[in-house]
This record gives C-alpha cells, structure tokens and sequence, in this order.
C-alpha cells in the first residue's frame, strides 16, 4: 500500500492499531512483515524474528496473533495457503502465510497515527501511519539525543486539495488568491 493509498472504515470492530497493541515484539514484527507484503513462507518469518525453529513462528501466527484477532474481530487474520496466486503480482505462491482480508481492516481509528518501532539486528525500523499523501524524494532527517526526527513534503495533489478547501473556507475564488500570491 503507498502513502497516498486512503484507507476506509469497515464493519469491524476495531482496528490494525488496537491489534498492534496488545501483541509482543515479534508478533508485531511478523504482522507488519505479513502486511507490507501479503504473504510469507514460514522460513523468511522464522529468519525475521530469529527463531530458533518453526514452532516458535507457529504458536505466533496461531496462538498469539490469531487468537487475539479472533477475540477483536471474531474472525483471524493470518492464514496459511497450500497455493494461491498474489493478486498483485499474479505469481502463483506455495505453502505461505497470508495477511488475511487486508482491504477490510482499518489501520487505526484516526483518534492518534499508529507509529510501531523495532529494534532489530542491524537495524532500527520505524513504521508510522502518516494522516496524508508524502512526497518522499526528500526526507529532512535529524537524530539528536536518542531522537528520530522525520520531515516529509507533503504531495502536490495533497498541497493542491487543501489550497483549494482555504480557498473555499474564505470566500474567494481561486484565480483572486492565486494572483494575490504571484505578487
């Protein structure tokens, strides 16, 4: 899904971000891994939670992330396919976990964005809902004291919609205020 993708409330109750936090670290980093891109086999989830087996990526995706699903939405949200073709790509996948229904479930309620951190390896990864489209050609990035700062421009069309609801909200036409602006 990119940034600019607008997401719509469903009929579940609930949302991503409520499931995000009730799970553990790892559980959290095998949902978000299952989202960004829809499918898995169990070996690339046991790598990135560094598993020492599959029965530890099992009991996640079955006992820990299902069944906390089944208790917000009475339904789960992971589920494994012996062979399913991505709707995306059309590749034809064999035996993986899939993100279940993922147009159907809400990132967040849209009272605070959903920002979810993990400290991994080699890396820190931070993931954040961000309340509009981004242009990400340019990201000011400043880290000071234990502190990620990130500045994103946000999109032409973006910028192009809320010139025109100021426009609106105050009473004059566009061509009035876009000539007040070339002076």
């Amino acid at each position: 899904m990119d940034a600019g993708a607008v997401v719509t409330k469903s009929k579940i109750k609930g949302d991503l971000a409520e499931l995000l936090e009730v799970l553990d670290e790892k559980s959290r980093a095998i949902l978000w891994h299952l989202w960004w891109h829809r499918h898995a086999e169990i070996s690339e989830l046991r790598n990135l939670i560094d598993a020492p087996g599959d029965f530890e990526v099992l009991h996640r995706l079955k006992e820990v992330i299902n069944e906390k699903a089944q208790r917000l939405w009475g339904k789960p949200i992971v589920g494994f396919e012996q062979s399913k073709t991505d709707p995306v790509t059309g590749e034809k996948v064999l035996f993986s976990w899939w993100f279940l229904n993922e147009e159907s479930v809400p990132i967040s309620g849209g009272n605070k964005p959903l920002v979810d951190v993990f400290n991994e390896k080699d890396s820190v990864t931070v993931i954040a809902e961000l309340p509009t489209s981004v242009n990400l050609s340019q990201p000011e990035i400043r880290y000071k004291n234990g502190v990620l700062k990130i500045r994103l421009r946000k999109s032409e069309a973006e910028a192009e919609r809320r010139y025109k609801t100021k426009a609106k909200g105050e009473g004059k036409s566009k061509s009035k205020i876009k000539n007040q602006n070339d002076r």
